[in-house]
């Protein structure tokens, strides 16, 4: 498979700086100022044909992104790419071995930064950084994001308020005094929804508002397209009701523009609302500008775009799960099949303990990541066509082993 890349380690490859025109990761942030740029060109599209369960079979590849309708279009406001730098040669012998594995897991594209500079960056023939793919649960990750943006603005008010608070349809119900921290860590007590309801209803919300109360919150670990969706749309009616648009101009506003980030789409439903749970189709580039965000504890160069309290709040362990923190994986324990939940009888396979126990991780369905490594100043990130083999432990700890 051709490959274009402008990794140090492997000299021969050619330069894709301009298919890179993406902001930097490295200090060279956007402007304090930074708005999205002019347009009149129309931003929700495919709202007359919107997906079908015939658009989405199991052999359809996440380059496909045009099966997923209707879109908004995010506007970004790309600005200089990322620096690079030369990695050691004991470092270079670890990226290609985690290309070669990329590679072999069906791999189309992986990103390598250390310290905010590109040590890696290649990708399969015909994609490059701005290459939108279909990263599905990543999606979870950044909604969580803005929440910590909206908690510091006053939007919502703290994890410990029940969702009733925010969804009226819940006041007055025993899912209603389910808090904000329950559902953000996914142990909040809620049954399973019906999975192609949740992918495909006109209505996502009004679909996710049917999910029943089966357990206590905090007990047990249930991982859940339409949690995600609650807690988008009560972040929704927040910032409606005071004047602050939707969530899908506040991820433009207050995340996308100020990282940097190029133009994306995202996968509404037929309310113009964001699924949350899935669907920002951006090129790999963006992702990685996402995880050096969470690195720099919130910061992109001089400014502080997510509070840094927050950043470590996400990266907490929670009660149910100790693998997982607000809306992003973590690596403090080691379990060789992680699991979504015990219904659920899809495992990823993790053959080997995180050597970084400070690892973040965002999951995207069948090998979509961004890898956060504090602790080795370390963000990777990396997507390809859906694998179930895929193994989470094998290209963090090469690169770590390498460094130690």
């Amino acid at each position: 498979m051709l490959r274009l890349s402008r990794s140090l380690w492997k000299p021969s490859i050619v330069s894709i700086s301009a298919a890179a025109m993406l902001a930097s990761c490295a200090g060279v942030a956007a402007q304090e100022n930074a708005a999205a740029p002019v347009d009149t060109a129309p931003r929700v599209t495919g709202m007359e044909n919107p997906t079908t369960p015939a658009d989405l079979p199991q052999t359809a590849s996440v380059l496909e992104v045009e099966r997923y309708r209707p879109n908004y279009d995010l506007k970004g406001c790309p600005t200089q790419p990322a620096a690079n730098a030369a990695p050691t040669a004991g470092l270079s012998e670890a990226i290609a071995k985690a290309q070669a594995y990329s590679d072999a897991q069906r791999g189309l594209g992986l990103i390598v930064m250390r310290d905010g500079r590109v040590l890696h960056e290649s990708y399969a023939d015909g994609v490059d950084g701005s290459t939108p793919s279909a990263s599905a649960s990543m999606m979870k990750s950044v909604v969580a994001l803005l929440y910590g943006v909206a908690i510091e603005e006053g939007v919502v008010g703290s994890l410990g308020d029940r969702i009733g608070d925010y969804l009226s349809e819940w006041d007055g119900d025993a899912r209603g005094d389910i808090t904000l921290r329950q559902l953000m860590t996914m142990s909040a007590g809620l049954g399973q929804s019906n999975f192609m309801e949740i992918l495909l209803a006109p209505n996502i919300g009004q679909a996710a508002l049917k999910v029943e109360k089966v357990g206590e919150p905090d007990t047990e670990f249930s991982y859940n397209n339409a949690i995600t969706k609650l807690l988008t749309l009560a972040l929704d009616r927040r910032l409606a009701a005071a004047g602050k648009g939707s969530m899908l101009t506040y991820l433009e506003d207050r995340l996308w523009c100020p990282l940097g980030n190029g133009d994306a789409r995202v996968w509404i439903d037929q309310q113009s609302e964001a699924r949350g749970y899935a669907g920002l189709h951006a090129g790999l580039m963006d992702y990685a500008r996402v995880g050096e965000l969470i690195r720099q504890g919130g910061k992109m160069g001089d400014r502080q775009i997510v509070p840094e309290a927050w950043i470590a709040e996400m990266a907490t362990p929670s009660k149910a799960n100790p693998q997982y923190g607000l809306q992003v994986w973590l690596g403090r324990e080691h379990t060789p099949q992680r699991a979504y939940s015990a219904a659920n009888p899809i495992k990823v396979p993790h053959a080997e303990p995180f050597l970084a126990k400070d690892i973040v991780y965002f999951d995207g369905f069948g090998g979509q990541r961004v890898y956060i490594l504090p602790s080795q100043g370390l963000v990777v990130a990396r997507f390809g066509e859906v694998n179930l083999a895929y193994d989470d432990s094998v290209i963090p700890n090469l690169l770590v082993e390498a460094l130690n």
